[in-house]
């Protein structure tokens, strides 16, 4: 019989599974193909037992009302309505059917309650169990179906017990073998029925559930059934074999058990929010940790409102840090479940953090002040200026307390121009709110004044210019300059001090510059010192220049260049360049260590790129140092490199493969090994016969073997593969058994 093309056949269900006996589902069969003519038939299946619910038809939609709670198999199936075929299309999808009482059960479990404490356990949940074995597919082609599924599938068949007495006799069944006889949930285990008899028999497996045995696979060839533990205790399995030309319902049976213990109890161990600040408009970290450290735990995360409703910000996924931007201020909690992989059960266990997003960050005025200093004298333009933390849109309010009053109202800007009228002390008051905030105001400030009777305009410092950077050569000429705004005779003072003490003091003139050559090396302060001609004050107005000289100018690395890769290997070439400024005075000098342990230095060099090639896996840890040709210090800047590098990509799915299919006496047998990643991979052989073991080549770069048996018997051969700089005996191996017989 010819396969059927089944990759755009879809099952599609309106209600999500489990539902209860009497419920109205809607069954609907998609082909994602520009297939016109097509005719739909809709069986559903339970404990071997097939009926029709809607025979074929152009309507690739049906309404099933389950009348019986149990776990079912869906199969849609189409074909062309014209076609020579009986069948083009096929679809399989499990449901499941429960009763009133465990549904009421199952949605009471699904809920989350509002008042759920910070760190909770899981409840015992019951699930059903998950059969999978070999060969199993959703979607299925016709050449794979057995008998009666060809039959179900082909023609209308009436409905038979899949359990029936057999009046056979007769013994196959020789052992059924188990590979393993205690599991947990999430294991797999292989059940092998042996026969007396190695062709043509067919082999049937049920599982027992409750009261009932449930049909896991029926009768074909194939004498191996994988079995996914899903739920705690005693499972027993029946098997029942028969000869392929046999009229019997089954020639022989047996009954095998197997126990499944439940997984390590997961438990979240911590769930905190890495964010100093929770606001609005940020991004919200949070993490789980749990007591499983490895990516088998899957995390689910709800974000829970004041109100309680609640909407999912991750499905289940081994992500345990979950991000997120709040749109909204307010009291949240969010909710982690968390589950292994393997788990049947909604979660295994669960979380609440409690948090508050602000609207903005806390106001906190951190400076308020004046340009000018206190006293001043009447018709002063007085510039008041502040430096805040916080807030989102800031709003000031500005208030002068004294002989006359001002007060501004909450306004935007961000200074305030006092321009006082009358003689006498005043304080001025600063209050800073958000715009948002119902308040009278979340900060504030005080500064007190003088104002006196003077007739001048007070003397403001406009710039200050130097002709030199901040880090000068000594016996190098230095100018300063001075701009200042006043309508008065203004006079100038410059004060050098080095390293802090004085070494020059000038008197008040009318000059606005001076030149000074440093002829010692050390920190310069100039201070600045302006006042009016007839002023009786020290200075009206100073401020400072710095400036630091040296025998020369320290070497500085701008830049270290990588070439980008993300990933390096032994054998690669990996080079750097350094971009630093006054290149040609600039000595170079590199340092390397390998997992933390120095390695190789090199001497003070002009070369400014270094380029090595890796012979070890590692950390590779660079410091850079440069010095200017005069630096008499170990160094004037250093900056650090770390580079990883690997051994190679690890070796992967190893397979051997033989250039026949049957193996006989004197004729030689060759056995190739193909894998993917590695570098430079190397192939050792083992060759078993006589129950020994016997090595039959060393790692080489030699990925096959070829010998020549003179004895029948049976021979494994063993491939252990690995990359040639690994130090590990092998990274991946595969064994292969034959049996060679006599001609």
């Amino acid at each position: 019989m010819e396969n059927m093309q089944l990759k755009y056949v879809e099952v599609i269900f309106d209600k999500e599974k489990p539902q209860s006996m009497g419920t109205e589902i809607k069954i609907i069969g998609k082909i994602d193909e520009d297939i016109s003519n097509l005719e739909y038939k809709f069986i559903v299946g339970k404990g071997g037992i097939w009926k029709t619910i809607q025979d074929f038809s152009i309507n690739n939609e049906c309404l099933w009302v389950p009348d019986s709670a149990g776990n079912y198999i869906v199969m849609v199936q189409a074909r062309e309505k014209d076609g020579k075929k009986p069948l083009d299309y096929l679809a399989k999808q499990d449901y499941i059917i429960c009763d009133k009482e465990s549904m009421d059960n199952y949605n009471n479990n699904s809920n989350l309650s509002n008042e759920d404490i910070n760190h909770m356990k899981t409840e015992e949940e019951k699930f059903e169990d998950i059969i999978e074995y070999k060969e199993k597919e959703d979607i299925i082609s016709i050449s794979s179906l057995n008998t009666d599924e060809k039959k179900i599938l082909t023609e209308d068949f009436q409905n038979k017990e899949s359990v029936k007495i057999s009046t056979s006799k007769e013994k196959i069944i020789e052992e059924v073998a188990l590979d393993k006889d205690e599991i947990t949930v999430g294991e797999k285990c292989s059940i092998e029925v042996k026969s007396y008899y190695d062709n043509n028999m067919l082999y049937r497996f049920y599982i027992k559930r409750y009261k009932d045995w449930d049909i896991i696979r029926d009768y074909e060839t194939d004498n191996i059934l994988k079995y996914t533990a899903t739920q705690v205790g005693e499972k027993e399995f029946l098997i029942q074999c028969k000869r392929i030309e046999s009229n019997e319902v089954f020639d022989d049976y047996r009954t095998i058990k197997v126990n499944v213990k439940e997984m390590r109890q997961l438990t979240i161990n911590n769930f905190k929010c890495e964010n100093k600040d929770l606001l609005v408009g940020e991004q919200l970290r949070f993490k789980v940790e749990t007591n499983y450290h490895d990516e088998t735990v899957l995390y689910k995360f709800y974000k829970i409102y004041e109100n309680g409703r609640s909407t999912c910000i991750q499905e289940y996924s081994n992500n345990n840090v979950v991000c997120y931007d709040e749109s909204q201020s307010g009291n949240y909690r969010i909710l982690c479940l968390a589950k292994n992989i393997l788990s049947n059960k909604e979660y295994d266990d669960r979380a609440i953090f409690v948090y508050t997003v602000k609207a903005y960050k806390d106001i906190s005025i951190k400076n308020f002040i004046a340009d000018l200093n206190s006293p001043q004298a009447i018709g002063s333009d007085i510039r008041l200026t502040s430096e805040i933390d916080g807030g989102k849109k800031l709003l000031y309010r500005y208030v002068v307390k004294g002989v006359i009053e001002e007060d501004t109202g909450f306004i935007s800007d961000d200074e305030y121009i006092w321009s006082p009228k009358e003689v006498g002390e005043y304080e001025i008051i600063m209050y800073v709110k958000d715009s948002s905030y119902d308040g009278d105001y979340e900060d504030c400030r005080r500064i007190n004044f003088l104002i006196e009777k003077k007739g001048e305009k007070p003397i403001k410092i406009v710039d200050v210019i130097v002709d030199k950077d901040r880090n000068t050569l000594i016996n190098d000429p230095v100018n300063i300059m001075v701009k200042c705004e006043s309508d008065a005779h203004v006079l100038y003072c410059f004060n050098i001090r080095r390293n802090g003490s004085l070494i020059n003091k000038s008197d008040y003139n009318k000059s606005n510059w001076i030149d000074f050559t440093p002829n010692k090396t050390g920190e310069y302060e100039i201070e600045i010192m302006v006042k009016d001609k007839y002023s009786e004050k020290e200075y009206d107005a100073h401020t400072f220049v710095y400036l630091k000289v040296l025998d020369y100018l320290p070497a500085k690395i701008d830049y270290i260049i990588m070439p980008y890769k993300e990933s390096h290997l032994i054998g690669d070439i990996i080079s750097f360049e350094c971009i630093v400024q006054d290149t040609q005075n600039i000595l170079m000098k590199y340092e390397t260590k390998i997992n933390g342990r120095k390695v190789e230095e090199t001497d003070y060099i002009k070369d400014k790129k270094l380029r090595f090639t890796p012979k070890v896996a590692g950390k590779y840890t660079i410091d850079v140092y440069a010095k200017n040709v005069k630096c008499k210090d170990e160094f004037d800047f250093k900056k650090q490199v770390n580079i990883y590098v690997s051994e190679a990509l690890p070796v992967i799915n190893t397979n051997i493969v033989t250039n026949k299919k049957e193996f006989k006496i004197n004729e030689e047998i060759t056995f190739d090994v193909f894998n993917k990643g590695g570098k430079d991979v190397c192939y050792e052989f083992y060759l078993m016969r006589n129950n020994t073991w016997e090595r039959v080549q060393a790692y080489s770069r030699k990925k096959y073997y070829s010998f020549i048996p003179f004895t029948a018997g049976k021979y494994k051969i063993l491939a252990l593969v690995k990359s040639f700089y690994k130090k590990v005996n092998y990274e991946d191996y595969d064994e292969l058994s034959f049996e060679v017989k006599d001609i």
